[in-house]
């Protein structure tokens, strides 16, 4: 009961934003993201993550790239957290005069940092991260992340949402400029399972090519093992 209650509440908001967005009169891509996850927590200071994930473009009509995922984090101190991440994309690039699926890879290097307060919690993350064709020569992408994050503390609700926006400057490439403007919700379920549902809407700003945007909905299964 309590689960199908989050839920609802998820995706009423999600339906909300949506609705607005679409009122604009702007045509926009629909995606869909899924992944499961397995966190092992190998001490109270370091935790690996091993994740699979699918996606799909065009409306959801096409793939648009499977990844495989590790990442490692590191809490020197109390609410502060470093991580690596490193990621192999299939990508599936059905555009231009070379189309096919793209072996990619990408590495990312982020610090977060987390604010506690009565009615609401706060999170900043930096990050840099560069992806590049393992196929075709000068295709990378390296960029600039900067996400902060409100998670806010409503009564009765033992799962918060969070609400974000995150700023993605491409510093080497085609100088690709995206925001991401999000809403999410995790959901503990049993035996440290928990599934997230996440919706944000992404407008990118092009030099070279016309500007673009996206509705994209993730979903995301997550298995955890705590060290005792």
């Amino acid at each position: 009961m309590f689960i199908t209650r989050t839920i609802s509440q998820f995706f009423v908001l999600m339906f909300f934003i949506l609705i607005s967005n679409f009122s604009i009169g702007q045509t926009n891509e629909l995606k869909g993201w899924s992944a499961v996850e397995y966190g092992l927590e190998i001490n109270d200071l370091w935790q690996i993550d091993f994740s699979q994930h699918f996606r799909l473009k065009e409306d959801l009509n096409e793939v648009d790239s499977y990844i495989t995922e590790s990442e490692i984090s590191y809490e020197p101190l109390k609410k502060l957290t470093l991580s690596g991440q490193l990621r192999y994309y299939s990508r599936n690039d059905n555009n231009g005069g070379i189309q096919g699926y793209e072996n990619m890879m990408r590495y990312r290097f982020g610090v977060e940092k987390k604010f506690t307060t009565n009615k609401l919690n706060f999170e900043l993350r930096l990050a840099y991260q560069n992806r590049f064709s393992l196929d075709r020569d000068n295709r990378f992408k390296k960029r600039i992340r900067i996400r902060p994050l409100i998670e806010l503390k409503i009564k009765e609700w033992s799962n918060n949402p969070k609400i974000y926006f995150e700023y993605l400057n491409e510093i080497d490439g085609n100088e690709q400029k995206a925001y991401r403007y999000g809403l999410s919700n995790k959901i503990n379920t049993v035996n440290s399972q928990s599934i997230t549902l996440r919706y944000f809407y992404q407008k990118y700003k092009e030099r070279f090519t016309p500007n673009s945007s996206a509705h994209i909905l993730s979903i995301k299964y997550s298995f955890d093992k705590k060290n005792k």
